[in-house]
Order: structure tokens, then C-alpha cells, then sequence
């Protein structure tokens, strides 16, 4: 591949295909306990698909909570807190980690949450943030979204003491989403010897918007920096729940895999993070807007363009005449609406200094260990990603031939599956691969897996592993033996910063440019070298174009 060399080593070994470690009789009956909703939604375009859009989410079971037993209880820097038993793990919910960004506080960085006096209850959820209507599928509970959402969860286990945390940021394109659905995993994880966190953050242009009107003077991605404030929060408090703040690895899945990259790259987050987990995360997206406080690169659109233009259609006013009371005086369920696709995180040279593969490239993420992948049909989104196959040509910089070669036998079966296959492989998987392999310029461990595995009642529906179907094999599928490796993998790098131990299959860091190491979670957990070489090199030669003259620039952010 036509990558810089970068001076690290790194070594495996060999893997064992049979060394499969099934997990205990309580970690069955938890993952039965943590029930997932999951839902599958077809979408038709006549030009571009048919798009299957598997949602990951976990809710407790109702009743679930113990009955008869004292109030779980904790005081945090705030203030107490009393929350529920739940399968043995004390469980609090809803908790503000930041003052409610409502009226003055709209379009602002998070402010600091006031403390409380007497014993605050964490028992129920707080609202999800305001997002569009067509996905409340992403909402398990019965609240009505609300700009007063910066909320955390916390789910530990009984008289934890300096455990690792776990906290996974949920995903929904930028745009939708909650931190509710994922909190029904905390027992199983609990019981694993892990604290785990879930949160709120701002979406949609509520959070992440560069209208000219506002100062921006921190930056315009809002939902960016509350992460930032929810991870101070955690490293505030997580000891009074048993957790370790030195230990705390940050993962997610599609936007939440974005979110991470971000994370692993932004000055922030420098001290909060002890590891990373980008699961179908994008990195290296040839269509990130920025604004005009950074360099421009080809393809890249303007961020106060398209929010110049998403004002003037939301006010129905011209949109050079848009003024701030204007977008004040809009609800923000109308400003939630306003976006039809995935809604992305804005380079903007302050809240987010650069694309998360420049700086990686550059060795300026954070020194922690890493782990990122994608799935065989990450793709299957792209129907309800904004993206239509006119941009997709428009990125091969004239190339349509070449990438219509390479994927060859998805477009054979048509240019829907065609387009979406190439999609996925270059916002999701070559991503991964570009990430972890960026990792030796900071001397740290990048882990690189591709999951294509599909359930047998669906392999006649799809033509591979879809956007988001890891997560939901992995978590749901308790006698499966690569959902049962991946859960021993994921809950090990955890722990320790290294997926390795158990008597797992090796997994070795991605090790050399020429010919990167990538674990296959399908039939058999297998390590290959070069998977799909021509494919990455195709892609990796756009984006290695397309970012030339900054990836090594000496004007570092």
C-alpha cells in the first residue's frame, strides 16, 4: 500500500482455531436477562437500494430491578445519589453531568451541573436528546425527547472497588440515539469485574452547527463537547461507584466508533481515556465539512454553507437574512427534524482541530491502545446515510471504471449492491485499517478485525455481515462461539489494554503496512494478512491524494 513507513515493530503469533473460551453459566443467564429490542427497517430507493438497518439496543427487563432491598446509595462530587438494584449491581440512572443547554445555554459549550442538596434520585432515565421522529425505534423508553438531556448512567457491581470502566457512547449517524438502550448490558458486565457508563449527548444541528450566527468562539460541536464533559464527570466520580478513573476505555459503534476517533485525537481528552474501541466508526470520510477557520481539502464542503442553507429552509426565511433570534425562536424539535441523513461532526480547528486520520497519521491521538473494525456489508446504510451514489463516483476522482472493476461481483448483481458495498468499505473498514495502523507513530497497539459473520435465518436476505450486526451477534448470542470470542475479547482489552488471554486465538496487532494482520470474526476466528488488499489500496490511494498536504504538515493544529 502506498503508506508512509513509520519505524515500529510489533509481533503475534499464530492463531488457534479451536481455542474458543465459552463463558460461564452466569454470564448466559445475564445475557438473557439483558434483553435487546431489535429492529430491521427497509428502505427503497429506486435508483440507489433496498437497505437493511439493523439498531443494536439493550433495555433491562422489566421487573428485573430487586425488590425489598436497602437503596443503593453514593455520593458523588454533586451530591447523593440513590439508585436501584438491578441482578445484583447497583444502577443509577439519569444523572445531569452538565446544566440543561436550553434557552441562553442552546449552541454553548456544557456548563458545569450545580450541586444538589438532601438525596437526589437516580432511578429513571432521562430524556433522549431531540431527534428526528422516524427514528424513535432508537428509544426504548416512553420519555418525549428534550433539549434537557445531558444525562449519565452508571451500572456497577456491589462493593466495586477500583474496577475498570467501560463506557460506550452510543451511536444513531449524529442524529438519533440514546444512552438508555445500551445500559442493559451493565450486569453482564458488572459481573465481569467492569463498571459501565452510558450517556446523552447533543445531536443533530443542535449539535453540531456552524451557522455564521453563532460565535462558535470553543468551536460548533456541541455534542463533542459534552462527551468531553461526561468523560470530566466520570473521572470526577467513578471511584464513588467502585470504578478506576485511570482505567477508562471509551468505545462505540457507527457514530459512536466516530465519536471515539474524535476522542483518541482531540486535547480534551487527553488524560480521560485509557483505551479505545472504534467499531464501524468513520475516520477518513472524503465528505467531513469544515469550516473556513481550517485548510481546505478536495471534496470537503463548507460547514457555515450548509448551515446557512439548512436555516434558511427550517426559518423559511433567504438565508443570508437569517439572524440568531431566528434560530433561537425555532423549537428544537423542528431543529432535530431538519436533517434527512447521518448528521457529521464539523472540522472546525478548535473543538475538533483536524480529521481524526490526519492527526492520526501526524502521531498526534493520544498513546493508548486501540482497537477499530468493520463489517463485510457496512454498507447496508447507505440508503439512509445522505450519501447517493453520484458523491461516491465523484470521490474516485474519475475512477468510476476502477472501482466498478474491484467490486465487480457486487455490482453483477446490481449497482445498488454495488455502490453499497464500496461504501462501506470505504467509510467503515478502510477507516479501521487506516486508524490502526497509524497507531505505531505513537509506539501503541492497533487491533484490526473484520466481522463477516451472518446469522444462518439471514443469509439469504443479505449479501453480508451488516452496519451494526457485530454489536448485536456479539451481545445476544450467548452459545455462539464468535460471539463468545469477541465478548472475551472485548471485556479483556478492557481490563488490560491487550484483547489477548483467556485461551482465545491470538490476536496480534496490525503489525506492517505491506501486508496488515487483521483477526475474521466468521465461521472460524481466523488471522489473515492483506485482506482485500486491492480494494484497500484503491482507497487508500484516494484518501492519501485527497490529504496530501496536510497529513504531514508542519502546521500542526
Amino acid at each position: 500500500m502506498s503508506v508512509k513507513n513509520y519505524s515500529a515493530q510489533w509481533f503475534g503469533g499464530q492463531i488457534n482455531r479451536d481455542s474458543v473460551e465459552p463463558k460461564g453459566k452466569i454470564m448466559d443467564r445475564l445475557l438473557l436477562r439483558a434483553l435487546r429490542v431489535f429492529k430491521t427497517v427497509g428502505v427503497f430507493l429506486p435508483t440507489l437500494c433496498v437497505v437493511l438497518i439493523p439498531v443494536f439496543t439493550v433495555t433491562e427487563v422489566q421487573g428485573a430491578e430487586t425488590i425489598g432491598k436497602s437503596a443503593a446509595r453514593v455520593e458523588t462530587v454533586q451530591g447523593s445519589l440513590e439508585g436501584v438494584w438491578v441482578d445484583g449491581s447497583e444502577v443509577y440512572r439519569g444523572i445531569p453531568y452538565a446544566k440543561p443547554p436550553v434557552e441562553d445555554f442552546r449552541w454553548q459549550p456544557p456548563q458545569p451541573v450545580a450541586a444538589w442538596s438532601g438525596v437526589r434520585p437516580a432511578k429513571t432515565f432521562g430524556p433522549a436528546c431531540p431527534q428526528p421522529v422516524r427514528f424513535n425505534y432508537m428509544i426504548p423508553g416512553n420519555q418525549a425527547p428534550s433539549e434537557d438531556c445531558l444525562t449519565i448512567n452508571v451500572s456497577a457491581p456491589a462493593a466495586a472497588k477500583d474496577q475498570p470502566v467501560w463506557v460506550m457512547i452510543h451511536g444513531g449517524g449524529f442524529a438519533s440515539g440514546s444512552g438508555e438502550y445500551l445500559l442493559g448490558l451493565g450486569p453482564l458486565l458488572n459481573a465481569e469485574g467492569i463498571v459501565f457508563v452510558t450517556f446523552n449527548y447533543r445531536l443533530s444541528t443542535l449539535g453540531f452547527f456552524a451557522h455564521p450566527e453563532l460565535p462558535g468562539e470553543q468551536g460548533v460541536n456541541y455534542g463533542l463537547m459534552d462527551m468531553w464533559a461526561a468523560l470530566e464527570w466520570v473521572r470526577e466520580n467513578i471511584a464513588a461507584f467502585g470504578g478506576d478513573p485511570e482505567r477508562v476505555t471509551i468505545s462505540g459503534i457507527s457514530a459512536g466508533g466516530m465519536a471515539v476517533n474524535m476522542l483518541m485525537v482531540t486535547p480534551e481528552s487527553a488524560n480521560l481515556i485509557a483505551g479505545g474501541i472504534s467499531q464501524s466508526g468513520y475516520g477518513t470520510w472524503f465528505r467531513q465539512p469544515r469550516t473556513r477557520k481550517v485548510t481546505p481539502l478536495d471534496d470537503a464542503p463548507s460547514a457555515e454553507a450548509m448551515a446557512s442553507e439548512l436555516a434558511g429552509e427550517v426559518t423559511g426565511k433567504p438565508p443570508e437574512e437569517v439572524t440568531k433570534a431566528d434560530l433561537y425562536a425555532v423549537p428544537a424539535e423542528r431543529w432535530a427534524e431538519s436533517v434527512s441523513g447521518f448528521h457529521v461532526p464539523i472540522v472546525d480547528g478548535l473543538s475538533l482541530p483536524e480529521e481524526s486520520a490526519i492527526l492520526f497519521a501526524r502521531g498526534m491521538q493520544h498513546p493508548v491502545p486501540f482497537m477499530s473494525g468493520g463489517t463485510s456489508f457496512d454498507g447496508s446504510v447507505l440508503g439512509i446515510s445522505g450519501v447517493d451514489a453520484e458523491t461516491l463516483v465523484e470521490i474516485t476522482n474519475g475512477q468510476e471504471d476502477r472501482l466498478k472493476a474491484l467490486w465487480a461481483e457486487d455490482f453483477r448483481v446490481n449497482e445498488a449492491q454495488g455502490f453499497s458495498r464500496f461504501f462501506g468499505d470505504a467509510r467503515y473498514v478502510y477507516a479501521a485499517l487506516n486508524l490502526t495502523q497509524a497507531m505505531q507513530t505513537v509506539k501503541r497497539p492497533g487491533y484490526l478485525y473484520y466481522f463477516d459473520y451472518v446469522l444462518p435465518e439471514k443469509r439469504s436476505q443479505v449479501p453480508g455481515a451488516e452496519h451494526g450486526s457485530a454489536g448485536e451477534i456479539m451481545w445476544t448470542q450467548m452459545d455462539l462461539p464468535v460471539a463468545q470470542a469477541m465478548r472475551g475479547y472485548w471485556i479483556d482489552f478492557v481490563k488490560t489494554g491487550n484483547p489477548n488471554g483467556g485461551g482465545r486465538a491470538v490476536w496480534p496487532p496490525a503489525a506492517g503496512f505491506d501486508e496488515p494482520q487483521w483477526i475474521v470474526f466468521g465461521e472460524e476466528v481466523d488471522q489473515r494478512g492483506g485482506l482485500m488488499s486491492e480494494k484497500m489500496e484503491f482507497i487508500d490511494g484516494l484518501w492519501q491524494k485527497r490529504t496530501e498536504s496536510l497529513r504531514f504538515s508542519s502546521n500542526n493544529p
